[in-house]
């Protein structure tokens, strides 16, 4: 009933709330909208209408929620201010509140129901009676009230009435007197009161409260079904499922809200009972547990039961834990950790009986529970100790092990607390979530997913009607129904418009809920996989951590030992593992059992510890201190440890290991269960085989990276497994290294030995028993025998036999002392399992399911025997990023196993590391001859290589015996094996590696981590080279061997390309002998042919005018060419970016902008990276293609067809028509033949290459199109790779280069010399027998400098290295022989590139084969007609060519016949080899001399940079070429007027070798430039090497500046040798900067032009080594005219390329930006001295302070005394009164101002002779003038700064006849006097002071006896007047330094104002006046609109020059001299080409 008034009134609300909003709405009148103030008014209201709208239709969501609690949250909030009321000021109206409240709460309690008019009664009563307790304390502050009932008498008191205000004074009654007497609840008891009248008002007027009943029973209210959705959510966008979620989750809320009340309330209870600890409390805390084991019937209610149900287990499993272990430990602890061992055991044993079981077991845990809190809340009283003494007859220490003993109120708190925690836990899964638990886990009656979703629905459906039911028999409720039905059609009317579009939060919901559902769904999908992944490894993780745990024991025991040998006999045995899973449960179980017994206070293990008596010396072998450290005499030995308990702190963190084992064990039982429950919802069996993902099997392992990836994920230890299993193998070998592994090494031998499966297969049962029995074996070994029987091993007896710890470690015997580490044993469990998982799969892989999912798993060499075809699909020609993959791994992974073995010896100095450098040599040469010999070859020669890896390990091992035991004992007598093996103990525990001074120990070489990363390659692969995925490789092979041997070869391409040149060459030589002189006229001599110009030379020239019309078009049309990514992105992003106004749009638009940008740069980089790649990648192609059908060739051995059917375009093609290409789609229709059309049909095994390219295949078609659609960074990856491959030879001449530059020694010195003087000079190029050499040297020279760095030699020791550290001369270090970290890194990086350019060379078939890599191929029958064919072609080019077998044929032809005419065969021989040596290198020059194909080439200008590249390293450098002179630069040096030897030298030869090769250039001679470049690198080498190391005393390799000088030479000597093998160019017409008409070109040639003396040199340079008839003026003529001419050309193409409209005037941009850059210059220059001398003394210029300062005293002509500066102390601060004083200061900062301290007395004793003393004495007391000066003297630090070193001034004073201070002076000379004499008036000034603060200085002459009794020895003082005692003996000095010059601008500064003017300025005016002033003079010749005509002139008369005809040089040198006399003829030469067509026109 309470409910349906609520709803009732809820209803009249709203309906009173859409009147009032229909009101509003109400049209008004519209004068009413006129006015500002109505509109506001309305728009206020409006907002209004709408907030109002928003928070009802909010408030009904939540109204639907929280109904259920709205009547007990107002009914709890009433009571709790009732209660509020009642106890914060107790009175008699209090009384009345109090005893309200204990009614209603007590109602409440017992569930008894009240009416809803009852309610509002009694509500109305209380509210009436707290108006009436408000008035009566309002009127109780009137002055009244308080007369008549005074504060302090018993009626106020009795009813509460508090003075709260004081009354005042009647003349000022408005005053408020606050009594602060009272308590704060005095003040706070009116607002309690109020607050009470509100909230009673406040129900009552919303009626928002029920029934206890009624709000203890939230099934009674029932959510209306026909409740509309608010408005503001689109009702079409949430579901009806989801709203329905929506109302039982906030049900399941309220339900949740409820007991956690409950709970909060039990809590109170038990806190209450401990804190007042008593009978009544004990009582209450019992009722409190009963009333909890008892309440079962909110059971029913809660909808969360099923949810929690899942997880709530966990919550008590985890309390158990916490109950056992918190605090001490204690015996009811251990009896809780019991019950809940045993529930666990039976949970992994008896799943039917634990479910059975499990209820009763929670009755015993909580009915044990409420025993414990009794007996420990009952033994805290007083007389309950003795009562449970007397009764169990057990003492205190007894009964506290137990767990009963008095805890103060803490202890109490946590004793008590903690198990009511557990037994509240216990109570909620046994009433709410037993049922559903059991319903969960119920395995026998698993309801199918599909049943689940129907049963859904149908309880949904019959939810929907009895909800509808409800609705009908409620009246009230279907009238509320109704009503906001009603609403919301109305509200629908209103916004009609509206929501016929889905609104945003809407749309925004829809999003939301996909999101939540793909979210869902992807969790779901996690969970199935994880569930999937643990199912498959559970057991595994177990075993594993089980045996981890037992192993990782402080020490070996019996209990662990059970682990170890259930696990050791489950693994191998797989049906033993449940077995062994149930067993280690119990096992695991009894061990924590058993350590928590034993950590009991009763136990104590002093009782029966033994103690064994050490023994004598004479009985054992141990020593005094192994003696004092073994297990047997260190303590007393405890017998319980060596079963595995002991004494611990802490009780979780001993079995904390055992306790996660037992929960591995559960949850491996768990696992499975669920995973059946799983299966059987889905009603399908298990998997037979064990894969993470079924779908993924061998079909799919092609289909792309992800595929491959789930299927190695399925069965990566199926394919690998025994690969595995071999390297474990390893790995417990490196671990141990000791006596017990060798046999681990010995299996794996004999495994190995056996090579193929089957019959590995058939051995690997016994070796699982093996592994077995050994694991427990040696953890019996660790075990020994119980150190409580005091008895010693046989081994540590004193016997003869030799033992130490070392030994017995290494062999692994028990001891005492040395115990073995169990935890070693790890590694051979590991070893174990997978060896127990491949057993497994070698009795699956031959089952025929296995077979069909995974693959076969077979090794036959001969994988194709019986097939037709290779299962593995083609992946050479990458169609997908898998392909690429499978490339790197199949076809490079073999070069990269091989570098594996390379690092592998290398970085290991020993005899082994010789033999993986022997074996990867031999791999390395004959690499590619293995690849494609028969399988079981490449395999015989790989095992040998896997053979003898282990091996190297084993024996390594053995070794270790040595290195571990008898290691001091060989550094004493064999160090040189320790050197020879390296022989260093790599395990922990045996001794501290010590090197001795002759002896040392290589530690970082020793170890087999890299023999272990070396045999896993290697067994990686073998595999490869048994998968069928390599024949395509093989196949790839041998059709590049088939290529390279084929006639149409890259060589013959070379020729052709290089024929059309050759033919042109000769056409120009025939018609060059062929021209001749038609007729002679002797009357013309040569100064009359150069005058002789005339007009008629000027009459043919319409030919070049077209000429140069046709040159012009094609420039422009260039010109007009935009890069196409520029038109692309940057216009639209620009447009874009205009067009949006917001900032951080334009932020984002210029970041895409950016970022186009950028993207184009890349796209650029790799555009022009392909540019220079693209004949490579066209030749690469079309070698591609044409191996594409030879391998198909190949592969088809069984096929009938025999050849390859090929397409030529049609000749249509040339006319713009060409047929189609034919789609060669699958191999089938490739060797189809197709009916002959206009096409012809070409063998493709014979047709050259060139022909292939035009045909169209479906599998290259796509390997294109995926390496086209490639993103941005693999393109330019791909782009980088084609660029180190289409120039290897380069990278391996670099290669080479550096390699030499770092090591710098003999050894290394011949590659280079070789690549500069045979390989770049070799033609075409490098021959095989180079690259051989460079092979084979560079592999000899690793050998060897292996072979030295052996530590036994005496160079290689400590001292001989330290020694010689800095010595360049070291005969190792020159040799290139010595002992370093990194030896020969250069050189594996240089053997890589030179293999990688051999690999191409063979590739595309320049390696020079005499014949195929395979004598018989698979395609030799199938292509026999092309083997005459082939045979002549190698006859035709074999004629040609000059190799060493031609030679010895034709000397053994020639000693055939000498034999014949008698000859000597001893001289036979001599000439044999003579000829040997003679005819290659005559044949080598002549093809260098007399090239048959020769494409000249002009590279001097590249070589004449180099040149100066090396020429301004000499100068910057020059340090680094001079002895001693480091810290010098050539600067400095020259200004010293001094030239080092070493700098001159360097110099000289530097630019005379510049001089001579322009010289060769010009005279072409490529025999001179030959013989230049054989003494130019044999020199430079000598030097650098040799000369430069003995001048300097530097190492080559540590002298950065010669290294680089050096590598710039070494580019040099490139050029050179490529500018012979080209040799010369035949025409050299003019400067190389002159080539192109650009700004940069215009502005390097300016700066070539300026370089004094090298424009003339130049010139002169060319007239004396060229032929030609002009004279030197005449050249030079010619040679300024070009110049001019080019830079005119170069000023009229900028006007073509950037022009301006007639008419238009100068923009801005170039007026401001070229004359304001001007007008800045000349400003600066006009200005800079002062500038520069300004910034010199502000900014710039550094502080020198005087080092030294001198004061000097003279009289007269006469020194009197000289002090010296003692030191000196920056002055802080400087005051003067003066501001002229103040004016000089400011001119100086703080740094600037120092003050000297100078010493008084004189720096020398004053020596004077008699008579002079008597001559000053005379003038003193005479009439003479005397002056009295003092001078001082500052000396600075010229390198600080500065140019003036010495700074001096003086003050003078004169002495008049008659001054009383000469008298004085006199006085002091003659001894009468000793005070001091004033001589100097204000001379030193004092600061601060006033005008007159100067002081005045004192002279006085002392005296002392010498010490050698010689006499009296005098010298002078100097002190200031009136000082103060302590200070008199020093003078201060303050100095202002002003600011001087850096040194760095020293040579600027030194000029002075005056001097920078006169040098600088007026130099630099004189210069920009030659600019400006006399422009009129040359306008003629400047301002030519084309100077096309003349520019061809010019090159017109050189190349007539280089070709010879000197005639005709002379005749147009003529023309152009005229040309220039004439103004008319130059006026018209001169005019633009498209004028003159114009005037034409």
């Amino acid at each position: 009933e309470v409910e349906e008034e609520e709803e009732e009134a809820s209803v009249d609300e709203d309906e009173d709330e859409d009147e009032d909003e229909e009101e509003r709405s109400l049209p008004r009148d519209p004068k009413e909208e006129v006015s500002t103030a109505t509109r506001a008014k309305l728009l206020a209201e409006r907002l209004k209408a709408t907030a109002l709208k928003g928070l009802r239709d909010l408030g009904r969501i939540l109204a639907i929620g929280l109904l259920a609690l709205a009547g007990r949250i107002c009914v709890i909030m009433l009571c709790l201010q009732v209660y509020t009321q009642c106890i914060t000021l107790p009175s008699a109206f209090s009384a009345l509140y109090f005893l309200l409240f204990i009614s209603v709460c007590t109602w409440w309690a017992c569930h008894l129901p009240i009416s809803h008019l009852g309610f509002n009664a009694l509500c109305v009563m209380v509210g009436f009676f707290t108006s009436g307790h408000l008035v009566c304390l309002y009127l109780y502050q009137s002055l009244l009230a308080q007369a008549l009932f005074p504060p302090h008498s018993m009626w106020a008191r009795l009813f509460g009435l508090k003075d709260i205000i004081i009354p005042g004074n009647c003349s000022s009654p408005y005053e408020l007197n606050l009594n602060t007497n009272h308590d704060w609840p005095v003040y706070v008891n009116p607002g309690i009161l109020f607050l009470l009248y509100i909230t009673i008002a406040t129900v009552l007027k919303t009626g928002c409260h029920g029934t206890p009943s009624q709000v203890s029973a939230p099934s009674s209210f029932n959510v209306p079904t026909n409740l509309s959705v608010p408005t503001f959510i689109n009702a079409e966008n949430v579901c009806t499922e989801c709203w329905d979620r929506f109302v039982q989750v906030a049900q399941m809320c309220g339900d949740i809200l409820g007991v956690s009340f409950l709970m909060c309330c039990f809590l109170v209870v038990q806190v209450w009972s401990i804190t007042y600890h008593s009978w009544l409390t004990f009582v209450l805390l019992l009722w409190a547990c009963l009333i909890w084991m008892l309440r079962a019937r909110y059971c029913s209610h809660l909808q969360c039961c099923r949810c929690y149900a899942k997880y709530w287990i966990y919550v008590c499993g985890g309390m158990f834990i916490m109950v056992s272990f918190a605090g001490k430990l204690v015996g009811y602890k251990i009896i809780y950790m019991l019950l809940f061992l045993i529930c666990l055991c039976l949970y992994q044993v008896y799943y039917s009986l634990w479910r059975r079981l499990l209820k009763l077991f929670w009755w015993l845990v909580v009915a044990y529970t409420m025993l414990v809190l009794i007996s420990i809340y009952t033994y805290q009283f007083e007389d309950f100790p003795g009562y449970w003494r007397n009764c169990t007859g057990f003492t205190e220490e007894q009964l506290a092990a137990i767990g009963l003993e008095m805890f103060a109120l803490s202890e109490l708190f946590t004793s008590i607390l903690i198990p009511g925690f557990f037994l509240l836990a216990c109570i909620l899964q046994l009433h709410y979530f037993h049922k559903p638990f059991m319903r969960i886990t119920d395995l026998e009656h698993v309801t199918p997913i599909h049943k689940q979703s129907a049963s859904r629905k149908k309880t949904s459906e019959r939810t929907e009607q009895t909800e509808s039911g409800d609705v009908e028999g409620n009246f009230e409720e279907e009238d509320l129904a109704t009503n906001i039905d009603e609403e919301s059609e109305d509200e629908g009317k209103k916004i009609t418009g509206i929501e016929l579009m889905p609104s945003k939060w809407g749309l925004v919901m829809d999003r939301l809920l996909v999101l939540s559902r793909r979210f869902s769904d992807s969790l779901s999908k996690v969970q199935v996989f994880l569930w999937r992944l643990l199912e498959l490894h559970i057991l595994k993780m177990v075993a594993f951590f089980s045996v981890w745990v037992a192993l990782d024991e402080v020490k070996p025991s019996v209990m662990n030992l059970v682990l170890v040998v259930l696990w050791s006999l489950a693994m191998p045995y797989s049906r033993f593992r449940p077995m062994a899973s149930c067993l280690s449960t119990v096992w695991v179980c009894v061990i924590i059992v058993c350590k928590m017994l034993y950590q009991l206070s009763v136990v104590n293990p002093v009782e029966y510890s033994s103690t064994c008596n050490e023994p004598l010396a004479n009985e054992t072998n141990l020593l005094p201190e192994e003696v004092k450290n073994s297990a047997l005499y260190k303590e007393p030995v405890d017998p319980a440890k060596w079963f595995g308990i002991r004494k611990d702190a802490t009780v979780l963190g001993y079995s904390k290991n055992h306790l996660i084992v037992l929960m591995l064990l559960v949850f491996e039982a768990t696992v499975y269960r669920h995973q059946a429950h799983h299966y059987r919802q889905l009603q399908r069996s298990p998997p037979t085989i064990p894969a993470l993902f079924p779908a993924a099997s061998r079909d799919t392992l092609d289909k792309g990276l992800i595929p491959c990836f789930k299927y190695l994920l399925n069965y990566a230890f199926y394919k690998f497994g025994l690969e595995i299993c071999f390297l474990l193998t390893v790995n417990v070998i490196g671990q141990r290294m000791n006596f017990l592994v060798i046999i681990h090494g010995c299996w794996l031998v004999a495994i190995l030995v056996r090579r193929r499966r089957a019959a590995i297969a058939r051995i690997w049962p016994r070796y699982c028993l093996f592994l077995s029995i050994f694991m427990i074996y040696q953890y019996l070994l660790c075990l020994g025998i119980p150190p409580a029987l005091c008895i010693e091993y046989p081994w540590r007896w004193n016997t003869p036999v030799l033992m130490n710890s070392a030994l017995i470690k290494w062999i692994h015997l028990p001891d005492f002392y040395t115990i073995p580490n169990s935890k070693n044993l790890i590694a051979d469990f590991v070893l174990l399992l997978c060896a127990s998982q491949q057993w497994k799969v070698f009795e699956c892989e031959h089952t025929e399911e296995w077979m069909v999912l995974a693959g076969e798993n077979t090794d036959d060499p001969h994988p194709m025997e019986g097939r037709l075809f290779n299962p593995a699909p083609n992946y050479v020609n990458c169609r997908s990023y898998l392909d690429m993959a499978k490339v790197l791994v199949f076809r490079y992974l073999f070069w990269f196993v091989l570098s594996v073995v390379f690092i592998t010896g290398a970085t290991r100095i020993s005899v082994f590391g010789l033999g993986y450098l022997l074996a990867c040599f031999f791999f390395l040469l004959f690499g590619t001859q293995l690849l494609v010999k028969p399988s079981r070859t490449r395999l015989a020669l790989w095992d040998c290589l896997i053979i003898y890896n282990v091996a190297v390990i084993i024996s390594k091992n053995m070794l270790s015996i040595l290195a571990c035991v008898f290691v001091f004992e060989m550094q004493q007598g064999f160090c040189w094996v320790i050197q020879l093996f390296s022989l260093v103990c790599t395990v922990k525990g045996y001794y501290d590696p010590v090197s001795d001074k002759k002896c040392s120990l290589p530690v970082e070489e020793a170890g087999i981590i890299w023999d272990s990363i070396c045999f896993l390659f290697l067994l990686l692969q073998r595999r490869v080279f048994l998968s069928f995925y390599f024949l395509h490789v093989v196949a790839e092979l041998q059709a590049s061997a088939k290529q390279a041997s084929s006639f149409i070869s890259v060589p013959l391409l070379v020729k052709l390309k290089l024929q059309p040149l050759h033919f042109l060459t000769e056409t120009q030589k025939d018609r060059k002998r062929s021209r001749k002189k038609e007729w002679h006229r002797p009357w013309l001599d040569h100064a009359t042919v150069l005058h002789s110009g005339e007009y008629y030379l000027f009459e043919s020239d319409s030919e070049d005018e077209e000429e140069l019309q046709s040159e012009e078009q094609k420039t422009i049309i260039k010109s007009f060419t935009v890069p196409p990514l520029l038109l692309c992105s940057s216009p639209s992003l620009l447009l874009c970016a205009a067009g949006h106004g917001e900032m951080v749009q334009r932020i984002l638009d210029i970041l895409r902008f950016l970022w186009a940008i950028i993207l184009a740069m890349v796209d650029g980089l790799t555009q022009w990276l392909n540019l220079l790649t693209k004949q490579y990648r066209e030749t690469s192609t079309v070698l591609c293609n044409e191996r594409y059908f030879i391998m198909h060739k190949i592969e088809q051995v069984n096929t009938k067809t025999d050849t390859f059917v090929c397409l030529e375009v049609n000749s249509g093609a040339v006319t713009g028509r060409s047929t189609p290409r034919p789609r060669l789609s699958s191999i089938e229709n490739l060797l189809s033949p197709e009916p002959q059309s206009s096409s012809t049909q070409i063998d493709c095994c014979d047709a050259p290459f060139s022909v292939c390219r035009h045909f169209f295949i479906e599998e290259l078609e796509q390997s294109r199109d995926f390496y086209t659609n490639q993103n941005r960074l693999l393109k330019l990856l791909f782009a980088l790779y084609n660029l180190l491959a289409a120039n290897s030879e380069l990278v391996c001449y670099f290669i080479i280069v550096l390699n030499n530059v770092v090591s710098a020694s003999v050894i290394s010195l011949l590659l280079p010399i070789l690549v500069f003087l045979w390989a770049m000079l070799s033609v075409p190029r490098p021959t095989k027998r180079f690259w051989m050499t460079a092979i084979v040297y560079t592999e000899v020279m690793v050998v060897v400098k292996y072979l030295f760095q052996f530590g036994f030699f005496p160079w290689n020791s400590v001292y001989e290295m330290t020694l010689n550290e800095d010595k360049p001369f070291f005969p190792p270090r020159i040799l290139g022989l010595e002992k370093t970290d990194n030896y020969i890194r250069y050189d594996l990086l240089q053997l890589l590139v030179l293999f990688f350019h051999r690999s191409l060379l063979m590739r595309y078939g320049l390696w020079d084969h005499e014949g195929p890599l395979e004598a018989q191929s698979p395609s030799s029958e199938s292509c026999k007609d092309e083997g005459d064919e082939d045979g002549r072609r190698k006859e035709k080019e074999e004629e040609g060519r000059v190799s060493s077998t031609s030679i010895v044929e034709n000397l053994e032809i020639d000693e055939l016949d000498q034999l014949e005419k008698g000859f000597n065969v001893c001289h036979l021989v001599l000439l044999c080899s003579i000829q040997s040596v003679y005819r290659p290198a005559q044949g080598f020059f002549r093809s260098i001399l007399h090239a048959e194909y020769r494409a000249a080439t002009d590279v001097y200008a590249l070589m004449f940079l180099t040149d100066v590249i090396d020429f301004i390293v000499i100068v910057f450098g020059f340090w680094a070429f001079g002895k001693h002179s480091a810290a010098a630069d050539i600067a400095s040096t020259l200004s010293e007027d001094q030239v080092p030897e070493a700098f001159l030298v360097m110099l000289l030869i530097q630019f005379s070798t510049m001089i001579i090769d322009r010289a060769l250039y010009l005279r072409k001679a490529v025999l001179g430039k030959l013989i230049f470049q054989v003494i130019l690198v044999f020199g430079i080498h000598l030097w650098m090497f040799f000369i430069l190391p003995a001048v300097t005393e530097r190492k080559f390799n540590q002298n950065f500046v010669a290294q680089l000088w050096y590598f710039v030479k070494c580019i040099y000597f490139g050029l050179s040798a490529y500018q012979i093998r080209c040799g010369y160019p035949t025409r050299i017409l003019g400067n190389f900067l002159t080539k192109k008409y650009n700004h940069l070109n215009l502005f390097l040639f300016q700066g070539f032009r300026l370089v004094p003396f090298l424009v003339e040199l130049r010139a002169v340079m060319d007239w004396v080594w060229t032929d030609t008839t002009l004279s030197l003026s005449n050249w030079m003529c010619v040679e300024d005219i070009y110049a001019n001419i080019f830079i005119i050309k170069c000023s009229r193409e900028t006007e073509k390329k950037y022009p301006q409209p007639k008419g238009q005037k100068k923009k801005k941009i170039v007026k401001y930006g070229m004359g304001g850059l001007i007008i800045f210059f000349l400003i600066c220059i006009i200005w800079f001295p002062l500038l520069f001398i300004s910034l010199v003394r502000s900014v710039v210029g550094v502080v020198n302070h005087p080092i030294d300062v001198t004061v000097t005293v003279k009289l007269g002509g006469y020194e009197v005394t000289s002090t010296s500066l003692e030191n000196e102390i920056s002055l802080h601060k400087l005051l003067s009164s003066r501001g002229v004083a103040m004016q000089f200061i400011t001119l100086y900062n703080y740094e600037d101002i120092v003050k000297a301290q100078i010493e008084g007395s004189s720096g020398s004793v004053w020596r004077i002779s008699p008579p002079s003393r008597k001559e000053v004495i005379k003038e003193l007391l005479g009439q003479a003038d005397l002056t009295l000066r003092l001078a001082w003297n500052f000396q600075r630090d010229l390198n600080r700064g500065g140019t003036v070193e010495h700074t001096f001034d003086k003050h003078s004073i004169d002495l008049q006849p008659g001054n009383p201070v000469r008298a004085d002076l006199a006085s002091l000379l003659v001894g009468n006097r000793t005070e001091p004499v004033s001589v100097l008036t204000q001379l030193i000034g004092c600061f601060p002071g006033d005008d007159d603060g100067f002081l005045n200085i004192t002279l006085s002459l002392k005296s002392e006896r010498s010490l050698n009794g010689s006499g009296n020895q005098e010298w002078w003082d100097i002190a200031i007047a009136g000082c103060d005692p302590s200070s008199c003996g020093v003078l201060s000095m303050v100095i202002f330094n002003d600011k001087v010059s850096p040194p760095s601008l020293g040579f600027l500064a030194g000029y002075g104002i005056m001097g920078l003017y006169v040098s600088v300025v007026l130099v630099i005016g004189k210069f920009v006046r030659g600019f400006f002033s006399e422009i009129s003079h040359s306008i003629m010749f400047e301002e030519l609109p084309c100077v096309d005509r003349i520019l061809k002139l010019c090159t017109d008369i050189f190349l007539v020059r280089e070709t010879g005809e000197l005639e005709l040089e002379e005749e147009l040198y003529s023309k152009l001299i005229f040309l220039y006399r004439s103004p008319e003829t130059m006026i018209k030469w001169t005019r633009d080409i498209h004028s003159q067509d114009q005037d034409r026109y």
